[in-house]
């Protein structure tokens, strides 16, 4: 328990005399002047940590239910992504197809125009 300044004063200035000012001193200085000097007992400790357990648990629980939803989001995205690719993908093909034939016309075409203009000129017989 705490002493008051008052308190504490009276008794230092009865100890100075008895002990001298240094021993008064160390004496009053294993006293608390204010409760967070106190020091703490094993049941306080005990009391606390058992909060602190309960609070943790609690917070474990928050965690897991949240990571649970995080996961749960993830596997919605997840899936709605891999729709979206499969729907490009599947667009993205049919339009590759489409280039394609397009450069074999014309390729087919240039070669074509190329072999008439060499056998126009004499080169292919």
């Amino acid at each position: 328990m705490a002493i008051g300044a008052a308190h504490r004063s009276s008794i230092y200035q009865k100890l100075v005399p008895i002990l001298g000012e240094e021993d008064a001193n160390v004496m009053m200085s294993e006293f608390p002047a204010v409760e967070a000097e106190e020091l703490v007992t094993k049941d306080f400790l005990r009391a606390e940590l058992a909060v602190l357990r309960g609070d943790m648990g609690l917070l474990g629980s928050d965690l897991r239910t949240e990571m649970g939803l995080l996961g749960a989001g993830t596997g919605k995205l997840e899936v709605g992504l891999r729709g979206e690719m499969g729907t490009s993908e599947s667009g993205l093909r049919a339009e590759m197809a489409a280039i394609e034939t397009r450069l074999t016309i014309r390729l087919g075409g240039a070669i074509a125009a190329s072999t008439a203009f060499l056998a126009a000129l004499g080169i292919f017989t």
